[in-house]
């Protein structure tokens, strides 16, 4: 038995469909069975996506995009301190379990493409202006959890070999070409939503960017915080990219001029 609640003013700035009466949520998770009409308005019932969905409602307004910006440089202090090793570390697990706890968005971005749902949307855009189309952004959001979640495979086999986790040799190169393909793969796939939106409303750039972040409706938090966060990552991984390349040369002139033995290309993963 289905207990309705009176209709719930649909609304992209009160977190669009996640906004929930407390009886409507408890009835949600006891039936499991429906999900949100088309209006834009949470139902009494919720399937797997809404279950998701509930749960995302309350870790985007915490999501730390400010600490994400700051990763790279930490990473580069510690390097500068010749703890390579440790980096690798970091970047190896951080990226398995950050690229794996994506998965709780999978079924939502299943939902997204091969049904049309709101998949992910439905709470993750908790400050999107009430007036804008955000479809496209949802799209994006889907490919990110895909890429996000194939990255996380890729580090995890990586992260439970404890022979392939922190090599012996050759760190410099394996933590060039880790952070190379994480940091552009990662920064790219959090960075699609922002420019979807940003294609389809440039005229709205300035405000977009003056007001609170799409994700977080942090009013610490702008939307240029969580529009810079992806960017940093990029030009981060491609600078990771460059000194890989410096490294792969430097050893190839070294075996050709048979300066010393061993001389192959470094590891990379």
């Amino acid at each position: 038995v289905v207990v309705a609640d009176p209709p719930l003013a649909a609304s992209a700035s009160t977190t669009g469909l996640c906004t929930r009466t407390p009886r409507s949520i408890v009835v949600s998770m006891l039936n499991d069975t429906a999900a949100f009409n088309s209006t834009g308005v949470a139902e009494d019932q919720v399937t797997l996506v809404g279950l998701f969905n509930q749960l995302l409602a309350l870790l985007f307004p915490i999501w730390p995009w400010e600490p994400f910006i700051v990763m790279p440089f930490a990473l580069e202090i510690l390097r500068a301190k010749r703890k390579t090793g440790l980096s690798v570390g970091f970047v190896t697990i951080f990226a398995a379990v950050f690229c794996l706890a994506h998965g709780v968005g999978f079924v939502q971005a299943i939902d997204t493409v091969f049904y049309g749902g709101s998949g992910i949307c439905a709470c993750a855009l908790p400050g999107a202006p009430d007036d804008i189309d955000t479809k496209a952004m949802c799209n994006m959001m889907a490919i990110h959890i895909f890429l996000m979640l194939l990255m996380g495979v890729f580090f995890a086999r990586i992260a439970l070999s404890p022979s392939r986790r922190v090599p012996v040799g050759g760190l410099e190169a394996v933590y060039c070409s880790r952070a190379a393909l994480f940091f552009v793969v990662g920064g790219v796939s959090q960075g699609i939503p922002y420019w979807a939106v940003t294609f389809q409303y440039p005229e709205r750039f300035e405000e977009f960017m003056r007001a609170d972040g799409f994700y977080s409706a942090r009013g610490i938090t702008p939307g240029a915080v969580e529009f810079v966060s992806p960017l940093v990552w990029i030009v981060y991984g491609l600078y990771s990219y460059g000194e890989l390349m410096s490294l792969v040369d430097s050893a190839g002139n070294t075996a050709n001029d048979k300066a010393s033995v061993g001389g192959a290309l470094p590891p990379m993963v």
